[in-house]
């Protein structure tokens, strides 16, 4: 169960390395720009992970035109990934790979080792407050999808700003303001105190994969029979699902991340399964599916040419070192 358990947690931890690399090297890329160095530096495409915005209105245009983003196509790619993992395998991006994730579930093992518990928010809180995650995604996808036209999404798309969308969200991590600084400190306290704080209450690309995921076909089920009503599996659950008591998990808050799996004394109890129950991912299976439909999807979209933007290194030299101009 240890075993299993270090396996996803050294996914998180070599993923989130490599997140970082690419920053690291997309923070080389702007400098080269604005410092006016040569040769210029190529630009890591992944960075635009970190545009879901970009990427909704990106989609929006797509289905509008039937053009796929040349401006961020990494970004609608990887967006399109990790919707596409979240039908399959649940939220399982959330707890196998977002960096985010990892680094929330750091901050929450820090404090657990800190303080020697696991706080909880009462119930009668905890419900309102998980509802915020899907406002905050009710309030993106109406402005995208409900508000913004067709036109108005593709003429977005080719706007300077959201050129150099990537640049701006640099910019802004490394000047953030006093309230910024605040909010994120904010955060980080709360995460400590509260296990995946703001992946439970604030995440609204969470909120859109909890709803994805509802149609998921593998789900974590329990079998009755053999289950010994021990409570190890809802314990082990860090979005607090009363696994012991469901037949199937639908809850859109399962990440599928099989700590309950894990935790389960009673060897084929709990099997993260298809309706058809023959169908079953082992923990080492799941890795594989997740990881190999992620791999899967960034190696087409290379290979078809869905991936490197097309803006020219002579448009990145009149954009990045005026970046600051641009404000919507």
């Amino acid at each position: 169960m240890l075993k299993n358990s270090r396996l996803r947690n050294s996914i998180q931890v070599v993923f989130t390395l490599f997140v970082l690399y690419i920053g690291l090297k997309f923070v080389q890329f702007v400098n080269n720009y604005t410092s006016g160095q040569s040769p210029v530096l190529s630009r890591p495409a992944g960075v635009e992970g970190f545009l879901p915005i970009s990427a909704l209105v990106s989609l929006r245009a797509w289905l509008y035109t039937g053009v796929f983003d040349k401006i961020h196509p990494a970004g609608l790619v990887i967006f399109l990934a990790v919707l596409l993992i979240s039908f399959l395998f649940k939220k399982s991006f959330c707890s196998w790979l977002c960096p985010i994730g990892t680094t929330s579930e750091g901050l929450a093992k820090a404090g657990e080792f800190f303080f020697g518990r696991t706080f909880h928010i009462p119930k009668f809180l905890d419900y309102p407050l998980r509802s915020l995650k899907y406002i905050l995604f009710f309030f993106f996808f109406s402005s995208v999808f409900l508000i913004m036209s067709g036109p108005a999404a593709v003429g977005f798309i080719n706007t300077p700003y959201n050129m150099i969308a990537d640049v701006k969200m640099l910019q802004f991590f490394q000047n953030l303001s006093g309230t910024a600084l605040l909010i994120v400190g904010l955060l980080a306290v709360l995460s400590l105190l509260f296990e995946n704080f703001w992946c439970r209450y604030l995440c609204p690309y969470g909120a859109l994969l909890g709803l994805v995921s509802i149609l998921s076909p593998w789900k974590i089920s329990r079998r009755r029979e053999t289950c010994i009503k021990c409570g190890a599996c809802t314990r082990a659950c860090p979005n607090r699902i009363a696994v012991d008591k469901a037949q199937r998990v639908r809850s859109p808050e399962c990440t599928g991340c099989l700590n309950c799996v894990n935790a389960c004394p009673v060897p084929d109890t709990l099997r993260f399964t298809t309706p058809l129950a023959k169908l079953y991912l082992t923990p080492r299976k799941a890795a594989i599916a997740v990881l190999g439909a992620w791999l899967l999807i960034i190696a087409a979209a290379k290979l078809s040419g869905h991936w490197q933007t097309e803006i020219t290194p002579q448009t990145y030299q009149a954009l990045i070192p005026h970046a600051a101009d641009f404000t919507h």
